[in-house]
C-alpha cells in the first residue's frame, strides 16, 4: 500500500499559514498552543542557498509539519511482487528527535535482473534527525554505497559505478526503474519509470506529480524533480573520464540549473529539499545538512566513505 503523495499530504508549513492560523484562534487557549507547536516546526534555512530558491507549485500548497511523526509515517508499507525474493521488511520509528528506519533492502516491485544474481535480504539502518541542521559546509556522499533510502526501504546511491565511471556508461547496468542488484545488494541510482513497468513510481505519477522518493541521512527530504522538469547544475567537462572517474568528468556550474552544488533548492515555503534530476548527479551531489557518522549503517559504504 503506497503512502500519500506530496499533493494530497503536504511537506511543509508556510510562515504564512502560521500566521493566518495564530490570527484566527488567538483566543482560543488550544489552538494557540497548536500553533505554537507548528512554529517549533519551521523547516531549516541556510543563508547560503539564496541562489537555490525557486518555487514548488505543490510545496506552495503544503500545510503539514515536517516532524518526526511526519517522517516516520512517510515511509511505505510495503508488500512482496516477487515470488523469488525475500520478502521486504521495513520499519520506521520514532526514538526522542530521531527516526530510526531498517530495511532489509528487498523492492516492493517487480525485479528485473539486469547483473548476475539476485537480491539476497541484508540489513540497512538509517537514523534521520526530525529537526535536521544546515552545515557550515556541505560534505560528500559516499562514491560506493548507500547515500539516502526510498520509502520503500531501497538504498539509494550515487552516480558511480565499481569502476569509478558514471552507472549510464555501463550499457544495460539499470534496469527501466534506475535500479540494479551489485556486489553490495539491490539499490537505486536514478530515479526511472517506464509505461507499463512496476517501479516505485508509474511515469505518468512522475510527469504529473512533485513526489516524496525518499529522505537524506541529514534529514532533508528527496524529492521527484521530472514534473517540473528540474535540471541540475553539474556539466560533463572532461567526457573522456565519463567510464572511468564520473567525478572529476563533472563541474559544478553556479546557476546552470535548477538546483545547488547538493542538487537540492530552498524552496519559497522555507524548506530545503533536494530533487531527482534525469543528467548527474541523479539525486545527491552532496550533503546540505550535518550527518551523523553512524547515520547509515549495514551496507557497504556510508557519508563521506568509498
Amino acid at each position: 500500500m503506497r503512502k500519500p503523495t506530496l499533493s494530497q499530504r503536504g511537506l511543509a508549513i508556510s510562515s504564512v499559514a502560521v500566521a493566518m492560523f495564530v490570527a484566527s484562534c488567538s483566543s482560543d487557549t488550544t489552538d494557540t498552543e497548536a500553533s505554537s507547536d507548528a512554529d517549533t516546526a519551521v523547516s531549516a534555512t541556510s543563508d547560503s542557498g539564496d541562489d537555490a530558491v525557486a518555487t514548488t507549485d505543490a510545496a506552495s500548497d503544503a500545510t503539514a509539519v515536517i516532524d518526526c511523526d511526519y517522517i516516520a509515517d512517510s515511509f511505505r508499507d510495503v508488500t512482496s511482487a516477487n515470488e523469488d525474493l525475500p520478502d521486504p521488511a521495513l520499519s520506521a520509528a520514532c526514538e526522542g528527535d530521531t527516526v530510526e528506519v531498517a530495511s532489509n533492502t528487498i523492492p516492493d516491485y517487480e525485479y528485473v535482473g539486469t547483473s548476475p544474481g539476485d537480491p539476497e535480504a541484508q540489513d540497512m539502518t538509517m537514523s534521520i534527525p526530525a529537526e535536521p541542521v544546515v552545515a557550515d559546509e556541505t560534505s560528500p556522499v559516499a562514491e560506493l554505497g548507500p547515500i539516502a533510502m526510498a520509502v520503500n526501504g531501497v538504498p539509494i546511491y550515487g552516480p558511480t559505478e565499481g569502476t569509478g565511471g558514471d552507472v549510464l556508461s555501463l550499457e544495460g547496468a539499470l534496469s527501466e526503474c534506475g535500479s540494479h542488484n551489485g556486489p553490495t545488494g539491490f539499490h537505486l541510482h536514478l530515479l526511472g519509470a517506464a509505461e507499463g513497468v512496476d517501479c516505485m513510481f508509474s511515469a505518468e505519477e512522475l510527469e504529473s506529480e512533485t513526489l516524496l522518493v525518499g529522505w537524506s541521512p541529514d534529514g532533508f527530504p528527496i524529492m521527484s524533480g521530472q514534473a517540473e522538469g528540474l535540471t541540475s547544475s553539474y556539466e560533463l567537462t572532461d567526457e573522456s573520464l565519463f567510464a572511468t572517474d564520473t567525478l572529476a568528468a563533472h563541474s559544478y556550474v553556479e546557476g546552470l540549473g535548477d538546483l545547488d552544488e547538493c542538487n537540492g533548492r530552498m524552496d519559497d515555503d522555507g524548506q530545503y529539499r533536494y530533487y531527482t534530476t534525469d543528467s548527474y548527479p541523479y539525486y545527491l551531489g552532496c550533503y546540505t545538512g550535518e550527518v551523523a557518522e553512524d547515520a547509515l549503517s549495514g551496507v557497504a559504504g556510508g557519508p563521506g566513505q568509498g
